[in-house]
């Protein structure tokens, strides 16, 4: 990709992909039906083409956080075959039976697939030490479809910087939850060389939609999307993904997070919900998750105050943080 022409050749990808959705296919597999996942049709089209960016270039590689079952992964490997590939997932959700990481192997070997590799740990940990596994690569396309939650986002943001080429494109799914768009924000608000290219929306999340409606955002972008490029030379006006004032949800929590029952929040939110509904069978069924998870737990939830946690019992009283060997005192 052109040094000064990065943001049109980007632009020029994305308007192809809008135009003809995802490619068809390279490697000789069906993608309705060898690959399945969660995305939508732009979505995947759109990271081939910047795959195909970075095709051939010795010192750049793909990335996504958030194999499932390799749809994404898979195509754009299969799209771009000399661009080295990774995708990093410790299988740890939507994953009820263990089976995803054997799928997307199994599928890899299916298609013939032999550029891409899959990290098998926690986001954290493999963004942390990524380049163990990239040697001088920088990541030219990075996909971040990881967990969800407001810290989980931005550190998948925050962590890759320093594996990022200085013409990057990141590609950021499920950013019609309101609390993603906000951590796209601020990483863009503390970033000032990064831009929004683009930004798409559905009225809801596809689960809560009508199965024609769900057909639609299947052929478009699923769950929502921001694109993220580098922009140095300043071609693009400086726009932020849309998100809420009020920032009360995210000061609730402090108060979660000093609970001595915060990991039991999820199913107490839950029962709460079903209560006000006044669904009696679904509470019930609530309250046995919930007195169920509080035995798993009970030690430990004995062993703290009932809103002031701070996990802090074990820390130093006091401690600076040394020289570096050979800093001058």
């Amino acid at each position: 990709m052109d040094r000064n022409d990065g943001v049109r050749s980007i632009l020029a990808a994305y308007q192809d992909a809008i135009r003809a959705a995802d490619l068809s296919d390279p490697v000789g597999f069906d993608g309705d039906h060898v690959l399945t996942g969660k995305s939508g049709h732009k979505l995947f089209g759109v990271l081939q083409r910047f795959g195909q960016l970075w095709e051939g270039k010795d010192d750049a590689c793909y990335l996504e956080v958030g194999v499932f079952q390799g749809l994404t992964l898979l195509s754009v490997a299969g799209a771009a075959p000399r661009l080295r590939s990774f995708g990093i997932d410790n299988f740890a959700f939507f994953d009820p039976n263990g089976k995803n990481s054997n799928i997307v192997e199994s599928r890899m070997q299916d298609i013939g697939v032999e550029n891409a590799t899959i990290i098998n740990m926690d986001y954290e940990d493999a963004l942390e030490t990524f380049e163990s596994y990239c040697g001088e690569r920088k990541i030219g396309v990075y996909f971040v479809d990881g967990p969800h939650d407001y810290r989980s986002q931005l550190i998948c943001l925050s962590l890759a910087l320093p594996h990022l080429h200085e013409q990057s494109i990141i590609v950021v799914d499920d950013s019609n939850y309101n609390h993603v768009r906000q951590a796209n924000a601020d990483f863009l608000r503390t970033n000032a060389d990064w831009k929004l290219l683009f930004q798409a929306y559905t009225p809801e999340h596809p689960s809560a939609m009508t199965e024609g409606q769900r057909e639609e955002a299947r052929r478009g972008w699923w769950n929502g999307v921001n694109v993220l490029v580098r922009d140095p030379s300043d071609q693009l006006e400086r726009v932020y993904p849309p998100t809420l004032r009020s920032r009360e949800r995210f000061e609730n929590d402090h108060t979660v997070h000093a609970s001595r029952i915060s990991e039991l929040a999820p199913t107490a939110l839950r029962a709460a919900d079903s209560m006000l509904r006044w669904n009696p069978l679904s509470f019930l069924r609530q309250r046995v998750l919930l007195e169920r998870e509080y035995r798993a737990r009970k030690r430990i939830i004995r062993e703290r105050h009932r809103g002031i946690n701070t996990e802090s019992s074990a820390l130093t009283s006091g401690d600076l943080t040394p020289l570096r060997k050979g800093v001058a005192p």
